[in-house]
């Protein structure tokens, strides 16, 4: 490896860009007919687009096999998923609740 931070960089990508993914689809207001027509499918797939940690998972699988996979190993992507955007969510939600703007 030429670049021995090479790693940590496209991590750290990966991992904002799955707690992005994820984020959008749970709460932003373009997907939320998403959302509607999830729940009216099925509310156990209503619930997985209103979950960021299930998004999570289910984001870091599709990452890990379309474009990178940090473990190498797609199920385990998932997982690494889950937990970077659910780190991330708690994280912004305290910060947003610190914010009398919000």
């Amino acid at each position: 490896m030429d670049n021995p931070f090479a790693f940590f960089h496209d991590f750290i990508i990966w991992g904002l860009v799955c707690f992005g993914v994820s984020f959008g689809i749970t709460h932003s207001r373009i997907f939320s007919k998403v959302r509607q027509l999830a729940s009216k499918i099925n509310n156990t797939v209503g619930y997985f687009f209103q979950c960021p940690m299930c998004m999570g998972f289910w984001v870091g699988i599709g990452l890990g096999w379309l474009w990178i996979s940090p473990t190498g190993l797609i199920f385990l992507d998932g997982f690494l998923g889950l937990a970077v955007t659910w780190l991330l969510y708690c994280v912004s939600w305290k910060l947003a609740l610190q914010d009398p703007n919000v």
